[in-house]
């Protein structure tokens, strides 16, 4: 499991590094006065307070707390931190049992049956980033299971293994998008890959389609455009009038990989041409991950055309943030609210506009590290780049740097 997924589901709060500094302070000790008392190195010290490191061995905490007179404060919030730790290895466990479950799933045999439990994949499609990773993940570790189960005991009706395998398509979407969320690009692309097989078993347009779009999004996240733009392309054939928001959604996901790729102008055509589609789109099937939204499909100009090299361009991918941000006060979606916000920062500071861009990213750096997933921390690290080439001898833009560094590496 990598650090991103670690780090993501781990505490909301270092307890026992945040305890140790205020310990230490309150003492007016240095790093090297308290690791002489505990005769280990003083970067220890350091490591454990910044939270990089935390101390895996309670005798420790133990004689850290008495020399600091601490009466077991400390001791208590090593504990704290253990259970969050074992809550956060709990969950990395069934996010492995999940990747294996969906590997399983490509070689499934054509046999089925199904009762009716789409309220529950309904459920969790719409509870999805609207609650912890792991009560989604078990919901949809769950369902998985017992639709896994009835695989096993038999055939069935045609009609009922195609219910069968959409149901379990949609299952792997939701664990695509969770994993994603998580930095986990090559498990996303598994399982999205695991949903768009079960959707050509089903022979469902629909599920295809979007398994494709979640393919891209995937290939995006490792800046692999190239395949992002073929995922899209390809899910384009699936759509249909039947499809729901499919078109739209393929369309912008095209839109920003050509984007990245240097054409700007070809990722214009095809969000204007989203747009369009966007007028003749169906109602989805199902809502919250399966459907793309009006609220998302601004969300996706503002980022496709902040690359742009010229000013009117990126102006537009400006206007299209803020208009983007102001959509998700209606159709809260906490994530992209803040992704919105960082694309207008990222589009004022290529436009020359440092006071603009700090003044859009401020309010993600209000939001606890907690409510981040890693989209919003690749992102951040993408500003922050963007802010040393652009203002190389800013008193202002370094101070924005460093805050964003720090920020980017909590917890």
């Amino acid at each position: 499991m990598d650090a991103e997924a670690t780090r993501l589901l781990g505490m909301e709060t270092d307890r026992t590094g945040a305890e140790l500094k205020r310990l230490r302070e309150a003492r007016g000790l240095s790093f090297r006065d308290l690791g002489a008392l505990l005769f280990c190195h003083h970067t220890q010290i350091a490591h454990i307070e910044s939270g990089r490191r935390w101390p895996k061995d309670r005798a420790w905490v133990e004689a850290a707390d008495i020399a600091l007179g601490a009466a077991g404060t400390l001791a208590a919030a090593w504990d704290a931190d253990q259970r969050q730790y074992a809550r956060r290895a709990d969950t990395l466990r069934m996010l492995e049992q999940a990747k294996a479950d969906s590997q399983a799933l490509l070689a499934l045999p054509d046999v089925a049956d199904l009762d009716e439990i789409q309220g529950g994949i309904h459920q969790i499609a719409t509870g999805a980033r609207f609650e912890p990773y792991d009560i989604t993940l078990t919901r949809a570790s769950d369902l998985r299971e017992e639709l896994m189960r009835r695989i096993r005991v038999g055939a069935y009706s045609p009609d009922e293994l195609r219910t069968l395998y959409a149901a379990l398509g949609r299952v792997c979407g939701v664990l695509a998008y969770l994993t994603l969320d998580l930095g986990q690009a090559e498990t996303a692309r598994m399982h999205a890959q695991a949903a768009f097989k079960l959707g050509d078993r089903a022979g469902h347009d629909q599920l295809r389609a979007w398994a494709r779009g979640t393919q891209a999004l995937a290939f995006r996240f490792d800046k692999d455009f190239e395949q992002a733009a073929w995922a899209a392309s390809d899910g384009l054939r699936y759509t249909n009038n039947s499809t729901g928001t499919s078109e739209p959604r393929l369309l912008c996901g095209l839109a920003a990989s050509v984007a990245n790729l240097g054409d700007s102008g070809k990722a214009l055509e095809l969000l204007d041409e989203a747009e369009r589609a966007r007028d003749r789109a169906a109602v989805d099937e199902f809502p919250g991950l399966f459907t793309f939204t009006p609220a998302k499909q601004i969300y996706y100009r503002g980022f496709s055309l902040m690359w742009a090299e010229d000013k009117r361009t990126l102006r537009k991918s400006a206007k299209a943030s803020e208009d983007a941000i102001d959509a998700w006060q209606v159709q809260r979606s906490p994530g992209d609210e803040m992704l919105s916000q960082i694309y207008l920062a990222t589009a004022e500071a290529r436009l020359g506009d440092l006071d603009g861009s700090i003044a859009a990213v401020t309010p993600v750096l209000d939001n606890p590290i907690s409510a981040h997933f890693s989209w919003v921390r690749k992102r951040l690290r993408q500003l922050d780049g963007l802010l040393g080439e652009h203002f190389p001898d800013s008193a202002p833009a370094s101070e924005m740097r460093e805050t964003l560094g720090a920020y980017i590496l909590a917890r």
